[in-house]
């Protein structure tokens, strides 16, 4: 599979565990977390090695269109838009530290699982 196309894959499926995690009323640090290992977790473990960028990249674009989406389509969102200033700059800037934070777990998750199948394959020879 191209890599491309798992990019894509990836979004997507982080995508629809955002949603399903907003739509179950998870609070967003955990279902972040949670949805960070999954995806980064199948990367690692599709590509293997040196996927730890791919699944950084995944999860900082998934984590980014939720939160847009979230921003432009919930009261709440439309709410904290309509003050603006300086609490729409902390929003937004609290915003861009968890997307890192979910993209740094990601990127750990991902270095773990492609590890981990790496070992298992040189002991099969």
């Amino acid at each position: 599979m191209k890599t491309g196309n798992l990019l894509f894959i990836g979004i997507l499926i982080g995508l629809v565990l955002f949603g399903f995690f907003e739509f179950l009323g998870l609070d967003p640090t955990y279902g972040g977390i949670i949805g960070a290992v999954i995806v980064g977790t199948l990367i690692g473990k599709t590509i293997g090695k040196g996927s730890e960028k791919y699944a950084f990249f995944t999860i900082f674009m998934y984590n980014l269109i939720g939160w847009i989406l979230v921003f432009l389509f919930t009261s709440d969102g439309k709410l904290a838009l309509q003050y603006g200033g300086i609490a729409l700059s902390a929003l937004i800037g609290f915003v861009l530290i968890m997307i890192f934070f979910y993209s740094i777990i990601g990127f750990f998750g991902a270095f773990i699982a492609s590890n981990l199948s790496r070992n298992k394959q040189d002991e099969g020879l």
